[in-house]
C-alpha cells in the first residue's frame, strides 16, 4: 500500500506541468497519508471553491447514492429488500435527465456562437469523448483481465461488444458489465442526436432552434411510440435497457436546456411551481409502485409511461435546483464530493466492486455467522467504492479532463 501511495507521489510530481499546482499535489498526499474524514474536504479543495452549481449536485449525489443502494440490496433478507422497493428512485434515469441538460445546453451554445461546421461538431464528439471514454475504457480494460484470469472458458469475443458499445443496442445487456448499459444509451445519444441536428441545418437550412426543436419531438415521439407498440403487441421484450428504448429520458433534459436558453425568463420566474410539480409526479409514482396495479392500465404505466414521468419530473425540478449555486455547510461540501467522483462511483460499484472482489471472497469460510458477513459485505461494498472512485477521479480523471481543456481544439470554440 505504501508503494502504491509511492508511485501516486512520483507521478503526481512528473505531471507538475500539467496540473501546474504544487498545493494541489501536497494536499493529495496528506489525505492519502493521513486517513481523516476531515481531510477529504483539503483534497477537494480546489473544487469546492469552483464555481458550481450546487442544486445540480444535489440531484447526481441523490441519482448516485439510489443507485449504488439499489446495486447493494441483494445481500439483505427479503423483508428489508421489500421496504428498500418503496423508496427506491430511479436515479439511471435522473442522470439521463442531468446529462441531456448538461451536454445539451453546450451544444445549443455552440451551435448558436459558432458556425455549424463539420469541424465543430467534431470537436464537441471529442470534448464529450474525453470526458467519459477513458474513465470506461480502463474499467473495461481491468474488468476484461480480471475476466481472463477468473473463467478459463471466457474469451475477448464475449466482451468485445462492449468496446463499441453494442453491448445493448438490439438486446439487453449480459453479466460481464451490466451497469455500462447506460453509458451506451448516452454515447449512442451524443453521436446520433447531434449529428441529425447539424444535417438539418446544413443540408435544410433550418435554424439551430428550429432543428433542436424538431429533433426533440421526433426523438419523444417515436421512442414513445416504440413503447407503445411493445405493450399493444404484447410483446415479451426486456427493453428497460435496450438503447432505442431510452433515448427519450436524455432529451428530456435536452428540452430542459433548450428552454432555459432561448425562454430563460419563463425557465426561470415559474422555478417554484415546477419544482413542486416534478416532487409530485414522483410522489404519485411512488403511490403508484405501492398500489400494485396489475391491470392492463398498469401495463400502460409500466411499458409506456414510467420512465417518461420520470424523466419529466427530473425536467420540472431543473429550473429550481440549477439556480441554488452555492452550500455553506459541511453536508454540502460532501454532496458536492460525491458529485465529483459519482462517474467513477458508478463504473466501479458493482461489476469490478460487487462482483470482482466481494462475491470473491470465501466468506463462509472465514464465519457462518451472517449477522457478521451481511453487515461487512455492505461496508466493503461501499468503503471501496468511495476509496476506489476517488483515487481514479483524482489520478485519472481529472487529469484526462484538464488535459482536454488544455489542448488546441478547444480554442476556436466559444
Amino acid at each position: 500500500m505504501l508503494h502504491f501511495y509511492s508511485l501516486y507521489y512520483n507521478r503526481k510530481i512528473l505531471n507538475n506541468s500539467l496540473l501546474n499546482n504544487t498545493q494541489d499535489i501536497n494536499d493529495e498526499i496528506f489525505f492519502f497519508t493521513n486517513f481523516k474524514l476531515e481531510n477529504l474536504y483539503l483534497l477537494f479543495s480546489k473544487e469546492l471553491k469552483s464555481n458550481r452549481i450546487f442544486g445540480l449536485d444535489i440531484l447526481r449525489f441523490f441519482a448516485i447514492i439510489t443507485v449504488i443502494i439499489d446495486h447493494g440490496k441483494f445481500i439483505f433478507p427479503k423483508k428489508i429488500i421489500q421496504f428498500h422497493d418503496y423508496i427506491k428512485i430511479d436515479g439511471v434515469t435522473i442522470f439521463f435527465v442531468l446529462s441531456g441538460f448538461l451536454i445539451g445546453g453546450i451544444l445549443i451554445k455552440q451551435l448558436e456562437k459558432n458556425t455549424p461546421s463539420f469541424s465543430l461538431l467534431i470537436n464537441f464528439w471529442i470534448k464529450r469523448w474525453f470526458r467519459t471514454l477513458p474513465t470506461y475504457f480502463l474499467i473495461l480494460l481491468i474488468l476484461t483481465i480480471c475476466y481472463c484470469i477468473q473463467d478459463p472458458l471466457f474469451t475477448f469475443e464475449k466482451i468485445s461488444k462492449y468496446y463499441y458499445f453494442c453491448q445493448n443496442l438490439f438486446y439487453p445487456t449480459d453479466i460481464y458489465f451490466g451497469e455500462s448499459w447506460s453509458l451506451s444509451v448516452e454515447e449512442w445519444f451524443y453521436f446520433t442526436v447531434p449529428l441529425l441536428i447539424f444535417i438539418l441545418i446544413n443540408l435544410f437550412k433550418l435554424q439551430p432552434k428550429s432543428s433542436i426543436l424538431f429533433t426533440a419531438l421526433l426523438i419523444l415521439l417515436s421512442v414513445t411510440l416504440l413503447r407503445y407498440d411493445l405493450y399493444s403487441e404484447n410483446k415479451n421484450i426486456d427493453f428497460h435497457h435496450q438503447v432505442i428504448f431510452r433515448l427519450d429520458s436524455i432529451m428530456y433534459g435536452v428540452v430542459g436546456a433548450y428552454v432555459n436558453y432561448y425562454y430563460s425568463k419563463y425557465w426561470n420566474k415559474f422555478s417554484h411551481v415546477l419544482f413542486i410539480s416534478g416532487i409530485l409526479i414522483f410522489l404519485f409514482q411512488k403511490l403508484y409502485h405501492i398500489s400494485n396495479i396489475t391491470s392492463p392500465i398498469g401495463n400502460l404505466y409500466s411499458i409506456v409511461l414510467e420512465y417518461s414521468l420520470t424523466s419529466l419530473a427530473t425536467l420540472l425540478l431543473l429550473p429550481y435546483l440549477s439556480n441554488v449555486k452555492k452550500s455553506k455547510h459541511k453536508i454540502g461540501s460532501m454532496i458536492t464530493i460525491i458529485s465529483l467522483i459519482s462517474y467513477s462511483m458508478y463504473l466501479t460499484h458493482m461489476t469490478l466492486i460487487k462482483v470482482m472482489i466481494l462475491k470473491n471472497i470465501p466468506w463462509t469460510s472465514l464465519t457462518t455467522n451472517y449477522n457478521i458477513i451481511i453487515p461487512t459485505f455492505y461496508f466493503l461494498y461501499w468503503s471501496l467504492t468511495f476509496i476506489f472512485s476517488i483515487i481514479i477521479y483524482k489520478i485519472y480523471e481529472l487529469p484526462i479532463t484538464n488535459l482536454r481543456d488544455k489542448l488546441s481544439f478547444n480554442k476556436k470554440i466559444y
